[in-house]
């Protein structure tokens, strides 16, 4: 492994490797092998090739393959890698140090060999890289800002800019024994995006301040760990009178007074208008504040009407327009808890006895997000106006900027990209959103944490710009500036890079929102599939146990490509190590058992054993570590569990649901011990479950509700009875035939009404995935079918070409508008409403294809599942008091043939599409 210094990479820090190479002829092969950490763009003779390396912990790395041949040519040839060191933990990777690796070998027909390892290639760090950026989210790597700019010849092999050094071997050893990419390379397809607004000039009506300071934030602790701070300026004012100030978060003084904000509208989350009373001359100004999420980015807007001067020397001509201090000791810290901002005289300098920071005008918090969301035009008649409607334009940017407003047809994950005429330093911001803000354009702050945009500013020659990462976004806004000459904007869109998944699975029937519902998760689950599992291609995109099992039932009906599935298992299994070896507590201490079901169900689709072998004494640990806290009711203490989006206890508890979990997951592992001749284990295990399943049913049954009531906390019960603290039980198999009636009888009637308020309903889509396997397995048709329309419709029919919420609604600042947890309709329209069964709730034999279909109000329905043996293709019709049935299978599979529910009732006749037999 290679770097530019021995040490390994800086916090979200570029650099560029290139290696020229001379050919005389094309050649035979040219395999090139790259790894980079923590990511890496691959491009020859100028062409982007594609992205990497997959997801890991640099205890088990992955390298990539490439046959380069294809795209090399006689004379000089360019390889490029741009390398990214996220230089943070991220929810994608959570290790971080700074490394490249290549090795290969080119052959000519001469027997010419041209060694590709990587000490013969040579690099440089990226200048117009901002390194110190604020993140993205909580979950992601900072915000892209490049200055191209001040990288000529990156992309050049004889480029002679810059300091380009031989690499130096990083040390010591950070990485485990690497191994070949498990998963295909992820799509690289362009999609341009249709011009809605604009070009429209941004706000010139006020005078906008900025400046910002990073705080650590290489790991979630350093992130959410507060800073104090304060800082002054002064405001001249020629007259006494009232001025509207917006300002960021904080505690504001005017000449001793407290300054409230106006009110906590929605552009709170960054921005907040306060109305103060200047005096005749200079005004102080001071904030205490609380820096956190690693930066203090601090805005102030005055109005230009206004012509006040801001100024923290006093000076109408003063160069620095504000001054912070950050109290780091003690006796600092206790000055900032006692200081009287109250004073109409006050020296800060003098009550901390230091020199604050100058913060320049000329040095601005050059933050993209917070930029574009402070200089855009509201609803505006000047915002709608479109030059064409086709991309290409030309026009003079305004002296304040300029704007333009783009859709995507639907929700994309992948690079963006802009392609125009941009001269030297023109600024382009880059913002985007899943949904549309109610101003028409994107809603680029729906959650304060996340800042979706990034900057780059042109070179005057390229006439390409692409986004180093992907992200997920259906609406883009451009906000361009520079010199007031003409620039063009010729084309705006995404290179989508997902998973290459083969879509075999379609259904239609003769319910029109039912089948947008279908292609809703399907379109989904791709946007949450890249180099693993993820939960959505917008805030976080990281990879969930929770997530991953519904995702898994998706792939398995709808394409059968389990590579990916996989993959995101290995993950798993070093994310989980601490608390598989260690027995480490998990913030959500359900999920890596979860995990444990997710595996024992691709072995069951797959008949892959060796995920038993591979797996079983990490699982086998995981449970021993659980039942290590069983407490005096017998039940399994737990920190923290997910559960449930809902107002459930999740904390220092013994929850019912969690306590069902670990039943099911002893006898998982039981049953692998038995397979893999472990009998005593086998034995231990199933023992420890039926002790449990004892404890609950003791404990945590209310035999007068009929319903499990939710758990025990501080020795005392919890007597909520959360619907999910019941569905489990009942889908695990805790609870008895006469249990699971009580169940069935009240989950009937509590699903009428649900509740409104998100987060706090009864139940939410995560939970639904377990309801509906539940529902259907008991043959409660017609109460999942209708909870299906009632609480999926709003989804399917939100726009032409809708993606699965990740709660029942997107209103407010939390859930995302494309999840994939929410996707699983598209799973059970496949093996009930089509009836193929694929096991989970299930029986499933890869041997025999059984199909049952069941439904309460379809009158037909056709389609095709991915069945483990194969496409199975079904087409069921109801005609008077009959089933006819059409179904095509793999050649040689023997197929069962019975319809449940009202279906079951009718007389059947079945034609096998190969022989067209009718059969009674």
């Amino acid at each position: 492994m290679v770097w530019t210094r021995k040490d390994g990479g800086d916090r979200n820090e570029l650099v560029f490797f290139q290696k020229s190479v001379m050919l005389e002829e094309t050649p035979i092969t040219a395999n090139l092998y790259l790894y980079a950490d923590s990511r890496y763009a691959l491009y020859v003779n100028g062409t982007y090739v594609n992205f990497g390396p997959v997801r890991s912990f640099h205890e088990h790395p992955y390298y990539d393959s490439y046959d380069l041949a294809p795209l090399l040519r006689k004379g000089e040839n360019c390889l490029v890698v741009k390398a990214l060191n996220n230089g943070l933990e991220t929810y994608q990777l959570f290790d971080y140090h700074g490394g490249f690796a290549a090795w290969g070998e080119i052959k000519t027909r001469q027997n010419r060999k041209i060694d590709l390892s990587s000490l013969e290639w040579r690099c440089r760090t990226s200048e117009g890289f901002q390194k110190d950026m604020p993140r993205f989210s909580f979950a992601t790597g900072a915000i892209e800002n490049w200055d191209t700019s001040k990288d000529m010849g990156w992309d050049h092999c004889n480029s002679k800019d810059g300091n380009w050094q031989t690499p130096v071997v990083v040390g010591p050893k950070k990485w485990g024994v690497f191994q070949a990419r498990p998963i295909p390379k992820l799509t690289q397809t362009e999609i341009v995006a249709e011009a809605v607004r604009g070009p429209f000039p941004l706000l010139d009506t006020e005078d906008l301040y900025s400046f910002r300071i990073p705080t650590p934030d290489r790991n979630g602790l350093e992130y959410n760990t507060s800073q104090k701070a304060i800082g002054y300026t002064y405001l001249f004012s020629e007259t006494e009178k009232k001025v509207n100030l917006g300002l960021w978060w904080g505690d504001y003084y005017l000449n001793g007074k407290p300054l409230p904000p106006n009110n906590l509208a929605e552009e709170a989350t960054y921005r907040r208008n306060h109305t103060g009373q200047l005096h005749k001359g200079w005004n102080l100004l001071v904030v205490k504040y609380s820096i956190i999420w690693g930066s203090w980015d601090f805005y102030l807007a005055v109005p230009k009407k206004e012509r006040i001067t801001v100024s923290a020397e006093r000076k109408k001509a003063g160069t620095n327009w504000f001054k912070t201090f950050l109290p780091q000791n003690s006796k600092n810290q206790r000055v900032y808890d006692a200081v009287d901002l109250t004073k109409k005289e006050l020296s800060l300098e003098e009550a901390f006895n230091t020199e604050f920071i100058d913060h320049p005008k000329s040095i601005t918090a050059n933050h993209p997000v917070r930029d574009m969301v402070w200089k855009t035009p509201g609803k505006r008649k000047s915002m709608d106006s479109i030059v064409e409607k086709d991309q290409a334009r030309s026009f003079k940017l305004a002296a304040q900027g300029t704007g333009l407003q783009y859709e995507m047809e639907e929700t994309q994950l992948g690079r963006f990209f802009v392609e125009g005429d941009f001269p030297k330093g023109t600024v382009i911001d880059i913002g985007f959103s899943e949904e549309k803000h109610v101003d028409g354009g994107p809603w680029l702050y729906k959650r304060f944490q996340v800042a979706a945009g990034l900057r780059i500013i042109a070179d005057g020659v390229a006439r390409r710009y692409e986004s180093f990462k992907p992200y997920g976004a259906k609406y883009l806004q451009l906000n361009l500036y520079g010199p007031e000459n003409a620039v063009s904007v010729e084309k705006v869109g995404m290179v989508r890079q997902v998973y290459p998944f083969q879509t075999i699975g379609r259904f239609e029937c003769n319910d029109s929102v039912v089948n947008k519902i279908y292609g809703a998760g399907w379109r989904t689950l791709q946007l949450c599939a890249e180099d693993s599992y993820t939960d959505t291609p917008f805030r976080e995109r990281g990879l969930y146990a929770g997530d991953m099992l519904p995702e898994l039932a998706i792939t398995m009906a709808m394409s059968g490509d389990m590579r990916l599935a996989k993959h995101s298992l290995a993950v798993f299994q070093d994310m989980y190590k601490e608390e598989m070896r260690d027995g480490k507590q998990n913030r959500h201490n359900d999920f890596p058992l979860i995990t444990l079901l997710t595996a024992d169900y691709l072995k069951q689709y797959t008949g892959d054993s060796t995920l038993a072998k591979d797996y079983y004494e990490n699982y086998a640990s995981l449970l021993k570590q659980h039942l290590a806290r069983k407490g005096t009711w017998g039940l399994v203490h737990a920190d923290r569990v997910f559960i449930e989006w809902t107002d459930l206890n999740k904390e220092d508890a013994y929850m019912t649901a969690f306590q069902a979990l670990l039943v099911k997951s002893l006898r998982t592992i039981a049953n692998w011990a038995s397979e893999l001749g472990k009998v005593s284990d086998a034995r231990f295990f199933n023992k420890e479950a039926d002790m449990l399943t004892t404890a609950i049913n003791t404990h945590l049954w209310d035999a007068d509700k009929g319903m499990y009531i939710d758990g025990v906390k501080n020795n005392n019960k919890i007597v909520d009875h959360h619907l999910t603290s019941s569905i489990w039980p009942a889908f695990f198999e805790v609870a008895d035939t006469a249990q699971i009636t009580a169940i069935l009888s009240n989950l009937k009637k509590e699903l009428g009404t649900i509740g409104t308020v998100s987060r706090k309903r009864k139940i939410t889509p995560y939970s639904s995935f377990y309801l509906f396997a539940l529902l259907y397995r008991h043959g409660e048709i017609a109460t999942a079918e209708a909870f299906l329309k009632r609480h999926w419709a709003p989804m399917a029919e939100h726009s032409s070409r809708p993606t699965t919420w990740e709660n029942f609604d997107i209103q407010g600042n939390q859930g995302t508008s494309s999840h994939a947890w929410s996707g699983h309709p598209t799973y059970f329209l496949a093996t009930a409403a089509l009836g193929v069964q694929l096991g989970w709730y299930q029986n499933l034999d890869r041997e025999i294809i059984q199909i049952s279909p069941q439904s309460s109000h379809l009158e037909w329905a056709k389609g095709t599942v991915m069945h483990p043996a194969g496409p199975v293709t079904v087409s069921w019709t109801v005609v008077n008091d009959e089933l006819h049935l059409r179904y095509n299978a793999p050649k040689g599979k023997k197929v069962n043939i019975t319809p449940k529910g009202r279906l079951g009732k009718l007389s059947l006749k079945v034609v096998h599409d190969r022989d067209l037999k009718s059969t009674k």
